[in-house]
């Protein structure tokens, strides 16, 4: 069984399969976690200002009722007139958008902290392994840099230069 995590942000379905995606079966997973950081900050903004949005747009109706039933009614006391708003459907669906708006903030901040979590983790697994390395002996593979005349490039041409002045004074 996976644990999911579906939502719908700004109109947009996004789901997570917490157990694949959290998972750290091993170290090739650190180069993705700032990548997904990012997006999941983004989801998480996004369902902020949907949950700002959804409350300015509630308390404008909440507001509008008020009026419409004193309209009809000003000496309506205060408990009537909530009442009655809180007694229309519209309140129901504005309160659910509401509760489904806080869901969506609460957890893409649960899934941006996971990752944040993951990311430790991943780096105190490479430190340990490179502290066993190191007790061993042993180093980590160093892989040379790409491009012509880059870092790895300069120290080979150097060692080179070395040997052949080393060689000459023989």
């Amino acid at each position: 069984m996976t644990n999911k995590i579906k939502i719908k942000v700004d109109g947009v379905n996004i789901t997570i399969d917490l157990d694949s995606e959290l998972e750290i079966a091993d170290m090739s997973d650190m180069d993705k976690v700032a990548a997904q950081m990012a997006y999941w900050g983004s989801i998480w903004a996004a369902a902020a200002s949907e949950s700002e949005r959804v409350d300015a747009t509630y308390r404008t109706w909440r507001a509008k009722a008020g009026e419409a039933a004193l309209a009809n009614d000003p000496k309506l006391s205060e408990w009537k007139v909530k009442q009655a708003i809180e007694g229309d459907d519209t309140f129901m669906k504005f309160k659910k958008a509401q509760g489904e708006a806080q869901r969506n903030v609460i957890l893409t901040k649960g899934v941006f902290e996971s990752f944040r979590i993951k990311a430790n983790m991943l780096q105190s697994k490479g430190a340990m392994k490179r502290s066993e390395l190191d007790a061993t002996g042993m180093s980590t593979r160093r892989t040379p840099d790409p491009k012509p005349g880059g870092k790895e490039d300069a120290k080979s041409a150097m060692r080179a230069g070395n040997k052949k002045r080393k060689a000459g004074r023989a």
